[in-house]
């Protein structure tokens, strides 16, 4: 059974089987971040009825004495240049369940997250992907958790002929993730993979030179006729919102076999 290494906080009040609050411990507001992946030990270390995975985010830092809503004595005094007391401050994150850890790997949490269970940060040198494919025959990704080198990303193998869609805004980085990672995942397990290069800027410099890659040029693949054809006739259907132009080019392509023996007995 996993163990997380170092304490950082309990879970508070108001919590459901969905999402809980985490109170962090004194100062660690400094280096505890968002996105962290956390172990709640749900119910007490000593017996806890489970432990749930999870992540952290949508930090809060709290004052009392600096309520913006009701004008207090610590507010004025800040006004007017001084330094209002920290004494009351409280700094915590939601935490978001991924799963309860059980023998087989992870399962959906179905359980009261409980108040005043304490939250592990997890050691490095436990990958807890590892817990999220347990039993699975997977292939891992040249990549890893953002500040965690050691977790790798473990990819189903059962899912690699899925459609994958990677998004993001221009520059981003779209076709490097593709390039660098996604292509050399399938690879490894064994796929072979086709890559159509518009641009040729994106993909065809860097396999060029790589063994067992082969680049191929746009101007070198040949079309069939009949591929030709289909094509100009899905490109005719509904044109201009009527069937004029798809009914003219299927009288020329009907008639086109005599045309050519005609020429030919010429």
């Amino acid at each position: 059974m996993p163990l997380g290494r170092r304490m950082i906080g309990r879970i508070a009040d108001g919590a459901t089987e969905t999402s809980a609050r985490l109170i962090l411990l004194k100062d660690l507001e400094k280096e505890i971040t968002a996105e962290e992946l956390v172990l709640v030990y749900n119910g007490g270390e000593a017996k806890p009825t489970n432990l749930i995975l999870g992540v952290i985010r949508e930090g809060l830092g709290k004052n009392e004495f600096l309520s913006y809503t009701s004008y207090k004595p610590d507010v004025a005094y800040m006004r007017h240049g001084g330094e209002p007391s920290g004494s009351r401050e409280v700094y915590s994150f939601t935490f978001k369940p991924i799963g309860m850890i059980t023998d087989d790997g992870i399962e959906p949490n179905r359980t009261i997250i409980q108040p005043r269970s304490p939250v592990y940060m997890i050691d490095d040198s436990e990958n807890p992907l590892e817990w999220l494919v347990k039993g699975r025959e997977v292939t891992w990704l040249n990549a890893h958790l953002d500040r965690h080198p050691s977790w790798r990303v473990p990819v189903d193998i059962e899912f690699i002929p899925y459609h994958v869609g990677v998004y993001g805004s221009t520059g981003s980085g779209k076709s490097w993730l593709t390039r660098n990672v996604l292509i050399p995942a399938y690879v490894e397990a064994g796929y072979r993979c086709i890559v159509l290069d518009w641009s040729g800027t994106d993909y065809a410099p860097y396999y060029g030179g790589r063994r067992g890659c082969e680049v191929v040029g746009i101007e070198e693949i040949a079309l069939d006729a009949d591929t030709i054809i289909y094509y100009l006739q899905d490109k005719a259907k509904s044109l201009v919102k009527n069937d004029n132009v798809k009914d003219a080019f299927e009288e020329y392509v009907d008639a086109w076999p005599s045309k050519v023996e005609e020429k030919l007995r010429r």
